[in-house]
This record gives structure tokens, sequence and C-alpha cells, in this order.
């Protein structure tokens, strides 16, 4: 990996100051099995100077210079984008709950993408005092969601429902097609009926979540409360060191302290999600699995590596989430777009898996160019 400044580059931009790479831990699972964690690391400052020798001259590069910054905090890079011109034009990731924050700006405007990204929960399937080994319950789990609600309301509809566990975007859409799978409906009575045929619960359910979608979680909270009448306790990580280590104790399966944990999840291989998205949160070596590994899952999962045409890739995959979501190994919420504030005379364009900008370019008013 190419992690300090140097010659070799041959993307669209060499770099020329700091570095930002991305380190893999191996930690092992049960037994001998093991998963990988990936840990960013990042100086204050990315500098990238357009590569002239670069292939794709097509795609670009179009833009001389970009500097990264990670040193600004995240609530001031905003207003920075909104209210300034010069300092910053482009912040990612902006919070669902800013959006309107940059929709109302003078020098900003909000870009919005359908990422390769699910708003999901693990369940423990162990958890004591809890139905949750019972498939009526974690299927009761998923029908008291009301996830139009979630995005309507919480999220301010720049987010899809889930079916299963493959995103609803363009890149992913032939593997939703075959089998056409539905999200789990909001159904309160039916939630309540499976939860009551299953056991109840004899404790609260501990949900636990990370601090951007604390929000989402409180929702969920009082949804299961309405409808199965569950006692419910929200715990929020907050800061990269608490994500890491809850991370990293998943993944090596150590005593957990929650019972489902929502996260957002990604995948770079658009070509076949479930090998990224369902593999990590019920596949044998999944980081965020909860609970015994599933045979039918793992022989569904072995089928998808034997395909090598796309057709036979795209049908096993479907079977793979087909199974996920009918035995409900996951609590399936929302699929979020990914959110952009960008100076409005930047012409920039997102990708659904990474961040890209070979060909971003800057118009005749940008500041840069008066």
């Amino acid at each position: 990996m190419i992690d300090e400044p140097g010659p070799w580059a041959s993307g669209a931009f060499t770099l020329v100051e700091g570095y930002s790479r991305i380190d893999t831990e191996p930690v092992v699972t049960d037994g001998d099995d093991r998963t990988w964690l990936q840990t960013e690391h990042r100086t204050p400052t990315v500098r990238l100077r357009a590569n002239p020798r670069y292939w794709d001259r097509a795609r670009g590069p179009r833009v001389a210079e970009v500097e990264f910054r990670s040193d600004v905090d995240p609530d001031r890079a905003l207003d920075l984008v909104c209210d300034t011109v010069g300092e910053v034009d482009v912040v990612t990731e902006v919070p669902h709950a800013r959006a309107d924050r940059v929709r109302h700006s003078r020098h900003a405007r909000l870009v919005a993408v359908d990422a390769v990204r699910v708003l999901a929960g693990a369940i423990d399937r162990g958890a004591e005092g809890l139905p949750l080994a019972d498939v009526r319950a974690r299927r009761a789990l998923n029908l008291a969601v009301d996830r139009r609600a979630l995005v309507r309301d919480v999220l301010g509809g720049h987010a899809r429902p889930l079916a299963g566990l493959t995103p609803p975007t363009p890149l992913t859409a032939l593997h939703r097609a075959p089998g056409r799978l539905r999200s789990y409906p909001h159904d309160p009575g039916e939630a309540a009926r499976l939860w009551r045929a299953a056991g109840g619960a004899e404790r609260p359910l501990r949900l636990a979540t990370l601090a951007p979608w604390e929000a989402v979680a409180h929702t969920v909270a009082a949804q299961w409360h309405t409808a199965l009448g569950l006692a419910v306790e929200v715990t929020v990580l907050r800061g990269a060191d608490a994500e890491r280590d809850a991370r990293r104790r998943q993944a090596a399966k150590l005593p957990r302290d929650w019972d489902v944990l929502v996260l957002e999840q990604g995948a770079q291989s658009v070509d076949v999600p479930p090998l990224e998205l369902h593999r990590a949160f019920v596949g044998r070596s999944g980081e965020f699995r909860a609970g015994p590994v599933d045979p039918t899952f793992e022989r569904l999962f072995d089928r998808i590596r034997m395909h090598t045409s796309q057709l036979g890739q795209v049908l096993a995959a479907n079977r793979v989430d087909r199974h996920v979501t009918g035995q409900a190994l996951a609590l399936f919420l929302v699929a979020p777009r990914v959110l952009y504030a960008v100076n409005r005379e930047v012409a920039f364009r997102p990708y659904a898996t990474t961040f890209e900008l070979a060909d971003t370019s800057t118009r005749r008013r940008h500041w840069s160019r008066r």
C-alpha cells in the first residue's frame, strides 16, 4: 500500500503530502476461523496533485490539486462550506439530521447518492433471557419496525427500506430482481402474536448503536415497546475508540453487552454484495455474526463462489438473501443515502461505493479561478 509521498502512483492523483492508510487486523473468531477488521489512519492533512500520466484522460483529473483535512471538526467543516467561500469545498458523510442545514445554505448544495450500504442490526441469537434463538422472535422484531416512518421522520427521506441485506441501488438491481424480495411489512399485530408464541422476554432487550444512528435506535426501541410491550435499554457508542472496541470485541466473539447492535455496513464488491454484506452479519467469518454458524447459509454462500457467470452469481446471491431474510438473521432497517455538502461552483459526481474526485471539476465562478 502506498502510504507516503512518491512518484509511483498510477491513479488520477499522486500523493505529495501526508498519508491515508487502511490497516487490516486478523481476528480469531470461533476455533480456527478468522475475520479481518480494517482501521483507517491518516495525517491531519493529505495533499494530492493531478497525475499528468493518468491513463483515462477522458475521465480526469480535472483539478490540479486536492487537499483533504481531517483536523477540522465536522460541525465546523459544515459551517465553512455552507457559510464561507475558499475554506472548504466538499464535506463528506453529512449527517441526515443536518441535511436541511445544507439545503438552505447560500454557498453549498446537497448531493446524495444511493450507496451500497445498509443500516441493519446484528442479533445475538444466544442471548439469555430473550427468545432470539427462535425465528418467530426475530421475525417479530422486524415486523414491529415501521421502516417508512424511519425514512420519513428520522432520515429526512434520504434512505430506502431494506428488503434483506442487498441495498436497493442501480448497481445491485440485478441481485434484487429474480426473487422480488420485499421488506418486512409493518405489522404490529402479527409481531405481537409471534413474540408471545416465542415465549416473550424475561428481561429488557439491550439495543446498542453508534452515535450517528442514535435517533434511529431510539425510534426502533419505541416501536418495539409499543408493538411488543418490550422494555428496551438503548446504549450509544460514542467516538472512534468506542466503535473500534465494539467491533473488535464482536469480531472476536467475546462476551457482549448488547442483544442487538445497529450499525452501518458497506460493500466494495457490487458485483456480488453477499460476499461482504451477508458474510459480515451471518457468515462463519462474519465480524458481526452473533450466534451459531448457520449451515444452510454456508452451503448457499459456497455456491456463490462456485459460479463464474454473472447470471449464476446473481441467482445464487438472491438465494442467500432470501434465506437470510426468511430466517430473520438480522434486523433489516434501511439503506441510507450518503450525503455531501458541495460548494455550488464545484461539479461533483458521487459514487455508490467510494469517494472519488477524478472527474470532479470547478466552474468559472469558483473562488480558485477568479
